[in-house]
């Protein structure tokens, strides 16, 4: 893909234009990772590519049928290992170096199965089974970039055997095509049916995206029509392709179910630019003939390589680590990007071209030597990331001492019987309620707030602030990423793109008492105490979340999309929607005390209380809001596992953990809508400073999300502070 065939091998015409157009995918692709407002589509870059890489490499293949009426494998293999594998070795070896060297601990495990994925040519499949998302507002890995190599890597594999079976026959040009036309056909099909059901497998796979590929197999095969068009039409056709790419950056963004029928726009456009060539008049002449643009193709497979893990990791080892700043920094985002732009320079010169052209490794006789120097640096990579893993998994371990863990069973959060709400104890040393009455309001404006929850009969787990991290920790700091809602991998929560609410229900499917819970990533991370109490009590529970999205009525802006957040209006109407449909006993709603507001005069909380007030009226149930979680002023596990032996490294001043905007907006709403407050801080951050364990639990996943085990222990209190949910 990124990777072109040398230019000898490009046909007897070398075509500066599609130097180009590598040139302007490359940018694009460098524009949108690098968080440049505006910029949010370019990754249909690499859709250019795809269809570049049909082209150029069916154009080799057919022509060298045509010319000796085979197909030489080897001789192909072993051309594209030395174009591609150098490069991508040494990349990989230094982001497996430098993820060591500013990751924590805890991190580096992922990162070097994704290393170990990459070097094998099957980081795509890694990412799919994961069923990572590309656009989703969370740590990426270093190298899941390599997605799109291993598709082209993949490609290279099947592509040549496939066009050699169609030597075979009577008419190879004609089998060529209805081949290629087949696999165009099934594969835009299929990919529009997995975008709708399965979107990493329709992102990642090779079968979703070998369409794209195919295109541009149709082209090369079409080449010798194609270059007897009037140039007039030619021009035509290629500032159509332009007209189409332009289409493509404004229709397009993370947002946007893709690839599916709308990844047609970059792959039309990339059609049609290369079918218009190089002539007068035509984008490839004017435009994409410039040197400037022409350099960038030439260094843009090393570009490509080199750009996502210094984005990645250089703002970790610069210490730039807050994930909630607004905006990106432009100018620290500008110098990583010359960084990249200076090896990857560096790379082309002293790896790629020398390599390519010979000089390390003679072309001919050199060919086995050359596929016995390209397993043996893969090998290197797959041993290094081996260990570099088992390192790292070994420090976590003596981090989370698993020799003493204890029974699961003795940890297991327990749910008592819900004693009568006159029962109830209004306050207690383990766990109260801060009132959020405001005596300047008369008694009937004033909002509700629930009794303090209280955890039920046995004592309270001990918070811990000091001293080592303790045995039989749950869950095990190896497993604290991972220790989160199920609902994004079930289907049943949106991440950033989509604003149709999955049809979701959990708990008991025909219970007579449904609960609905509301909001954002910090709602969704209450689901496993909802969880528990639905399957304990017999609910009907319906999660409605979306990652970034606070339920509040106003424009707000995703610094993952760098524009304003559209999709997450629509959520919220279609919510509304929903509970009108499904008419619940009780909505919780929870959400993130910040907010990237559009305007500057909707950053204050009482401003947003009035706007969730307002949505919170057309709710035709009751409804409860969950004050924000105390927020960590470190990443917790990557803390505990760097100082494992001193945890009050890893604890939070409360009032930091608090922040000043604590309660105002949902006492603001409250007091509007007549909502019942429940407020768990004190069951989350019992003292001062905040503990990052209590008991031998676990609290946060990072720095402010809680862990499923944590969360799922504070079910019994959460039930205390719930309004009364009786059976119709």
């Amino acid at each position: 893909m990124l990777a072109a065939p040398d230019r000898a091998l490009q046909g007897r015409r070398f075509r500066p234009d599609l130097e180009g157009l590598r040139g302007v995918a490359i940018l694009l692709v460098l524009l949108c990772h690098a968080r440049v407002p505006g910029a949010g589509a370019g990754f249909v870059g690499v859709d250019v590519f795809f269809v570049l890489s049909g082209f150029l490499i069916t154009g080799l293949l057919t022509g060298e049928a045509e010319r000796t009426g085979r197909i030489g494998l080897r001789p192909f293999y072993a051309r594209r290992a030395r174009r591609i594998l150098p490069a991508a070795i040494v990349v990989l070896a230094s982001t497996l170096l430098a993820a060591q060297l500013v990751l924590s601990p805890l991190d580096v495990p992922r990162v070097a199965d994704d290393v170990l994925a990459a070097s094998l040519s099957v980081a795509n499949v890694r990412f799919a089974l994961g069923g990572i998302d590309y656009f989703a507002p969370v740590t990426a890995s270093p190298v899941l970039h390599y997605w799109s190599l291993a598709v082209e890597e993949q490609f290279y594999l099947l592509w040549p055997a496939m066009l050699l079976l169609a030597t075979r026959v009577r008419r190879p040009r004609l089998a060529m095509f209805g081949l290629m036309a087949a696999i165009l056909a099934g594969s835009i099909v299929l990919c529009i049916a997995l975008t709708a059901t399965n979107g990493p497998w329709a992102y990642y796979s090779l079968p979703t995206r070998a369409w794209q590929l195919a295109a541009g197999g149709l082209l090369a095969l079409a080449a010798p029509s194609l270059s007897r068009m009037p140039q007039p039409l030619a021009s035509v056709v290629g500032w159509a392709g332009v007209g189409l790419l332009g289409a493509s950056l404004v229709i397009i963004d993370p947002t946007t179910a893709y690839p599916g029928m709308i990844a047609l726009l970059p792959t039309l456009a990339a059609t049609a630019l290369i079918a218009s060539g190089g002539g007068a008049g035509s984008p490839g002449r004017i435009v994409l003939g410039r040197a400037p643009l022409r350099w960038l193709g030439r260094i843009s497979y090393s570009l490509y390589l080199w750009h996502w893990p210094i984005l990645v990791l250089g703002p970790v080892a610069l210490g730039v680590t807050d994930p909630d700043e607004i905006g990106p920094d432009l100018v620290l985002a500008a110098g990583l990007v010359l960084l990249a732009v200076g090896l990857a320079a560096l790379t082309w010169r002293i790896v790629e071209e020398p390599i390519r052209r010979g000089r390390l490794v003679p072309r001919e006789r050199g060919r086995m030597r050359g596929f016995a120097l390209a397993g043996v640096a893969v090998t290197i990579v797959v041993i290094g990331s081996t260990v570099f893993g088992a390192v790292a998994q070994r420090d976590i371990a003596a981090a989370a001492a698993f020799d003493g863990e204890e029974d699961p069973a003795a940890m297991a959060p327990s749910v008592m019987p819900r004693p009568p709400r006159s029962a109830r104890p209004t306050s207690t040393p383990a766990a109260s309620v801060a009132s959020t009455t405001d005596p300047s309001l008369p008694p009937t404006s004033a909002p509700t707030v629930a009794p303090t929850p209280t955890v039920a009969p046995s004592a309270p787990p001990s918070p811990r602030t000091e001293g080592p991290v303790p045995r039989g920790l749950r869950p095990t700091l190896g497993n604290a990423r991972s220790d989160v809602d199920p609902l994004v991998a079930d289907g049943c929560g949106l991440s950033l793109a989509g604003s149709r609410p999955p049809a979701c229900v959990y708990g008991d499917a025909q219970g007579t008492v449904t609960v609905a819970l509301v909001g954002d990533s910090h709602a969704a991370h209450w689901f496993p105490a909802f969880e528990v109490l639905a399957k304990q009590r017999g609910w009907r529970l319906v999660p409605l979340t979306k990652h970034s999205c606070v339920f509040v009525d106003l424009p707000i802006w995703s610094p993952d999309l760098q524009r304003e957040y559209r999709s997450c209006e629509d959520w919220r109407e279609q919510v509304i929607d929903r509970l009108r449909e499904i008419e619940p006993d009780l909505v919780v709603i929870a959400s993130n005390r910040w907010l990237p507001v559009m305007a500057d005069r909707d950053n204050e909380p009482e401003r947003q209380g009035v706007a969730m007030a307002r949505l919170i009226e057309r709710i035709p149930a009751t409804v409860a809001i969950i004050v924000d979680t105390p927020r960590s002023g470190v990443d917790v596990p990557a803390c505990l596992v760097q100082h494992r032996d001193a945890i009050e490294r890893c604890t939070t001043p409360r009032a930091a953990a608090l922040t000043w905007r604590h309660l105002r907006r949902e006492t603001e709403a409250a007091r509007l809508s007549g909502a019942t407050i429940i407020d768990l801080t004190s069951a989350v951050c019992p003292t001062d400073p905040c503990p990052p364990i209590i008991g031998k639990m676990l609290v946060y996943s990072d720095h402010h999300h809680l862990t499923a085990t944590f969360v799922a222990s504070l079910a019994p209190v959460l039930e205390q502070a719930l309004p009364d949910l009786d059976p119709r």
